[in-house]
């Protein structure tokens, strides 16, 4: 009983040292090495009541830049409302020991909610920067003040007395069930011994079932896996049966292309031995072809080189002519029939030195040229390359043929003479005609 009663008188000297140091509070202040500031408020402060807030400051050191800004929150049912943010203070510069003051009004709401306070935040910025910030609760709002809460506690010291009898018959009870809570704890006792024997069984059964569980899920585990595999054994199995028809389709097509194919080959091996004998007996024809077709162009070379003797001798004869217009017209007469006689002459000896072979000359007998001489580079192969004029004058065109001799220190290169192709004695005029002007 002495214990209660003491208990309880904690409690009201801690309820009164709460209240008389809320009263008794006027503020908050804070000097730092650059500046000092205060911060005037009243401690309590009556739901639906307005008030008025002081701020002073005073500059230790000389600042740029001052900015002073306040926050005050009022806190109530969890829900936080701002009851005034702004700038308290703005200046372009504070000298050492200069002082600044200001008045703020905030009011507080109507509503009553359980517990409510207010909380300020006061942030100084100078310098450039941020450089000073605080934070704090700073009143406590209340339905009643602290005259009420006098009334309220003399009423609360009557209440006390009423407890305090009650609290003595609760005393008597207590008695009576702690005897009863004796009875009930060896009662317990008894309940614990057969509740940790049931407990050791439950957990070794709680062991059985997990093995069992993880035995069937093992099983189950398998048996998924083997019927998966089954499943897809039957795919693979469905799968290889039609690509097995597929196949056969596939091979009884090729075995008849093969068939096909086999006849063809049969009937063009026959074919191909038939143009093979034909093949040689037209190379043979073509290899005669050839023969006679270079001895053409040996000849034809050579009447070239004859045709262009002639033209030379022509064109000195008509120089001739021309230089005698302005003579007589016997003179011109006579000069007629001195080219016409020449001429004449000139197709005899054409017609003659066919028919006549040349004489053929030694190794040792030196050829005479035109002094028209040209340098050639022997190139790779022992190869020279005949000048274009010379071969034009000689009559020489690719594929020709020419014969080459040497004798006393020099090479000689002409023309080979080309025959008139004969006709042969199996073949026909006309054979021979074709023939002839094949090659």
């Amino acid at each position: 009983m002495k214990v209660d009663r003491m208990a309880w008188a904690a409690c009201l000297i801690a309820l009164l040292a709460t209240v008389i140091m809320a009263s008794s509070a006027q503020g908050f202040s804070t000097i730092e090495n650059d500046l000092e500031y205060r911060l005037d408020y009243p401690i309590e402060i009556k739901t639906g009541s307005c008030v008025t807030l002081s701020f002073w400051m005073k500059a230790s050191k000389t600042l740029a830049d001052v900015t002073v800004s306040l926050s005050i929150f009022y806190h109530r049912d969890s829900r936080v409302d701002t009851l005034y943010s702004g700038v308290v203070l703005s200046e372009g510069l504070l000298t050492a020991g200069s002082t600044r003051s200001k008045s703020i009004s905030i009011c507080i709401p109507r509503e009553a909610p359980a517990e409510p306070y207010l909380r300020a935040k006061v942030q100084f910025y100078y310098n450039g920067s941020e450089r000073l910030s605080h934070e704090w609760y700073m009143s406590v709002v209340r339905n009643l003040t602290y005259e009420d809460l006098e009334s309220e506690i003399s009423k609360l010291r009557g209440k006390v007395s009423n407890l305090e009898n009650e609290l003595r018959e609760k005393c008597q009870e207590l008695n009576h069930l702690r005897e009863d809570y004796k009875t009930l704890l060896a009662s317990y006792s008894s309940l614990q011994e057969s509740y940790q024997k049931l407990k050791e069984e439950y957990l070794r059964l709680k062991d059985d079932y997990q093995d069992l569980q993880e035995e069937y899920s093992s099983l189950q585990n398998s048996y998924n896996s083997l019927s998966d595999k089954h499943q897809s054994a039957l795919l693979d199995l469905e799968r290889a049966r039609t690509l097995y028809e597929s196949l056969m389709k596939q091979f009884d097509k090729l075995e008849e292309q093969y068939r096909l194919l086999l006849k063809d080959y049969e009937s063009t091996l026959s074919e191909l031995r038939t143009y093979k004998a034909m093949y040689e007996d037209l190379k043979s024809r073509h290899d005669d072809l050839r023969s006679r077709h270079d001895v053409l162009i040996a000849e034809a070379s050579q009447l070239r080189q004859r045709l262009a003797d002639l033209e030379e001798d022509y064109s000195y004869l008509n120089r001739v002519y021309e230089a005698t217009l302005g003579e007589s017209s016997l003179t011109k007469n006579i000069l007629l029939a001195q080219t016409a006689a020449v001429a004449a002459g000139v197709g005899i000896y054409a017609a003659l030195s066919r028919k006549i072979p040349k004489k053929p000359r030694s190794l040792e007998t030196a050829e005479e040229g035109n002094s028209e001489k040209k340098v050639q580079k022997v190139l790779s192969g022992r190869r020279i390359t005949i000048p274009s004029d010379a071969a034009a004058k000689l009559g020489l065109r690719e594929g020709d043929l020419v014969e080459i001799d040497y004798g006393n220190g020099s090479i000689i290169i002409k023309p080979v003479e080309k025959k008139e192709p004969e006709f042969k004695p199996d073949e026909t005029l006309e054979e021979g005609a074709r023939r002839k002007a094949e090659t």
